[in-house]
């Protein structure tokens, strides 16, 4: 009966950590009452990391690339929580900014990391749906690139997720003479990178659970 007893308990308590697991996600608009059809760069996030690095992790091209950086979030009943920190602060101790934003409402998300150096084609400002949930949340028709702490390279299940960074397709980017459009098609993500808009090599990026040679811990998929 002890051992029994034993059991029940932590079972619940198992439980109770697994949905204390939840994911704050960031759905991208181009309007202030996110209305129309999201489009732009979006995330959703675990909130069992406390101090996440290289947040907007995605392939790009040099000199496309992003600038690294520490995030961490935090949450009540009502507000979810951003701070920044230095790229070289990784216990995420010395806060450089932090904003607040409502459970459920479109918030001007200027703040948000971008995977790239660089401006959207077409996109002068971007909002965020912001939303608490207990499972992640995506952006249709989206190229989806996700960061794992330690997964099951045959499954990727949603408990070893650290972020996922979300690029609408066909959202194109550029930086002088160079872009970089983002490609879904027929569930295959592709990168589109041309030098002075003639010189584009077109970059199957897709990787897998379990594709061999994948020791980043990453999957990007549409």
């Amino acid at each position: 009966m002890k051992i029994f007893t034993t059991l029940l308990i932590i079972l619940s308590i198992l439980c109770c950590l697994a949905k204390s697991q939840k994911y704050i996600n960031f759905i991208p608009y181009q309007d202030y009452e996110c209305s129309t059809a999201p489009f732009g760069i979006g995330y959703s996030i675990s909130t069992s990391q406390q101090c996440i690095y290289n947040l907007g992790n995605g392939p790009s091209a040099t000199p496309m690339s992003y600038t690294a950086s520490f995030e961490s979030f935090s949450v009540n009943d009502t507000n979810l929580y951003l701070k920044t920190y230095n790229y070289t602060d990784m216990a995420c101790q010395n806060t450089l900014q932090q904003y607040s934003m409502l459970n459920n409402s479109c918030n001007f998300t200027p703040f948000l990391p971008l995977p790239f150096n660089g401006t959207m084609v077409g996109s002068s400002f971007q909002y965020s749906l912001v939303s608490l949930t207990d499972e992640p949340v995506y952006a249709p028709n989206s190229l989806l690139f996700s960061q794992y702490v330690e997964p099951d390279f045959s499954v990727c299940d949603n408990s070893d997720l650290v972020f996922t960074t979300t690029i609408s397709n066909g959202l194109k980017v550029v930086n002088g003479d160079y872009s970089t459009s983002y490609i879904c098609n027929n569930h295959t993500a592709y990168l589109d990178n041309c030098i002075n808009r003639t010189n584009c090599k077109l970059s199957n990026v897709t990787l897998s659970c379990n594709q061999s040679g994948n020791v980043n811990n990453q999957v990007n998929y549409c």
